[in-house]
């Protein structure tokens, strides 16, 4: 069905408002709806669900349509027909199939339980998924929406705060993606110019006062996102970053900032490295954990080197090149490039991640005629990750087993300058009798024993002369 046009959801919608007020206020649906300038009661009326238009602004799909070739076409008219249909397909896929299901059968079981929101020109502020849902719905009864109308003194800026207090009023919710939040908080500082301490209390009621600390540093994260947006040659899309957590970006903002002061050029290695274990699907917080700087050079490219597929031809993958700049493509941004920078030992961590995040589905060798399937060495920067992973973590138990000694006597030496300090409060109080002197003195001739015995020990070892 062709999408009514502007002036006919104006009218429709003033229509429906005056066949309402033909009614006994007693049959009125109102809802009320909190704006900034207070509380505010709106009329509730029902349309069809292709009737109103979707909102583009939403934050449940702002990463989605960002960047996006597609929704760059249109985006100079998005309440048009071809951009409401981007959209409606973002919306729709901002939720797994299950997820939507779900939302689905919750409409059929128990129909609409609350009313959405709508300017007086008919976009949606939320329940954008719920008109999606309800567009495809099989029986035309159940493809109606009720929408509470807002005042026509609404203003722009407070349509997205308004949408964040709605979602975090209702159930059967979807969590902002990570970079949709993100965009979010950046929205409220950057265009609404609202301080830290008012968008906690905004996002973080639970905890206004430890959320107005967290604001800063979201927004900081978002700054790496995009800085790890602009590593390869094409830059990444923002959605492409929805599979991490913030806890990944705790961790990879704390390294990366310690790294940048000490060693700037093993701050960018360490965030190519990160970003590449992403693009690849190794993803665990706990996984990642074990990047830094080294781990590519270190642990990722004996495993590539001996990959049946990839091995052979892992060199030419990632030496550092600069004479590329007339290279086809896929191919230029397998050696190094303006942004490398790299030392003269480092394996060009960028060649891989431009040959996985490419969109071409094949990677030409740099100097041979030689083309790979790009899921191929996906697979392969895969499992050599993985299999890094293990073999650091194997070492840094042998490295923790080596050195278990001399932490237990660091320990043990700590331990001898406390009971020194504690004897010391213990000798002047009068409470501490002849039954805590004598249980004081058993303990130490034990502990002398316990001395006696390591140094025995470390003479035979011939750690210590005899």
């Amino acid at each position: 069905m062709a999408q009514i046009t502007d002036s006919q959801r104006t009218a429709r919608i003033q229509e429906l408002l005056n066949e309402m007020n033909k009614m006994p206020p007693e049959r009125h649906e109102t809802m009320r709806v909190h704006l900034t300038t207070g509380e505010t009661l709106c009329d509730v009326i029902q349309m069809r669900a292709d009737e109103v238009l979707l909102n583009h602004r939403s934050h449940r799909i702002r990463s989605q349509i960002e960047g996006d070739p597609e929704w760059e076409a249109v985006k100079s008219d998005p309440t048009g027909e071809a951009a409401q249909r981007i959209v409606q397909d973002r919306v729709r896929h901002a939720r797994s199939d299950q997820e939507f299901s779900e939302l689905r059968e919750s409409l059929i079981r128990e129909g609409q339980t609350e009313p959405g929101v709508m300017t007086r020109d008919g976009v949606l502020v939320n329940a954008n998924t719920r008109a999606v849902a309800m567009r495809e719905m099989d029986e035309p009864d159940r493809r109606n929406i009720r929408v509470a109308v807002l005042p026509t003194t609404l203003q722009p800026d407070e349509i997205g705060l308004l949408e964040l207090r709605l979602q975090m009023q209702k159930e059967l919710k979807i969590e902002y993606t990570l970079t949709n939040h993100l965009l979010f908080i950046e929205e409220l500082s950057n265009e609404r110019g609202m301080s830290n301490d008012a968008i906690a209390r905004e996002m973080f009621p639970e905890n206004p006062k430890k959320g107005a600390l967290e604001v800063p540093l979201r927004l900081k994260y978002l700054d790496l996102i995009r800085r790890m947006q602009r590593i390869p040659t094409k830059p990444l899309r923002l959605r492409e970053f929805d599979v991490l957590a913030l806890q990944h970006m705790r961790d990879v903002y704390n390294k990366h900032e310690r790294l940048q002061e000490q060693d700037p050029v093993g701050a960018r290695i360490y965030l190519e490295s990160f970003l590449l274990s992403v693009l690849v699907g190794v993803v665990s917080v706990h996984q990642i954990r074990e990047i830094d700087a080294d781990f590519v050079k270190t642990y990722v490219m004996p495993t590539l080197d001996d990959d049946q597929e990839v091995g052979t031809y892992v060199t030419k993958l990632v030496e550092p090149s600069t004479a590329q700049e007339n290279a086809p493509s896929g191919a230029k941004a397998l050696g190094g490039g303006p942004n490398s920078q790299a030392k003269i030992d480092e394996p060009n961590v960028l060649g891989l991640i431009d040959a996985i995040s490419g969109r071409d589905r094949n990677v030409k060798i740099l100097g041979t005629n030689l083309v790979l399937e790009k899921r191929d060495v996906k697979d392969a920067v895969n499992f050599a990750f993985v299999a890094a992973i293990k073999d650091k973590r194997r070492d840094e138990r042998e490295a923790n087993r080596l050195e278990a000694p001399n932490e237990a006597v660091k320990g043990a030496i700590r331990e001898m300058v406390r009971v020194n300090d504690s004897l010391k409060a213990a000798l002047g109080d009068p409470e501490f009798d002849s039954a805590h002197r004598k249980t004081l003195e058993a303990n130490f001739k034990k502990l002398c024993r316990t001395l006696r015995s390591l140094e025995a020990a470390l003479a035979k070892a011939g750690v210590t002369g005899s």
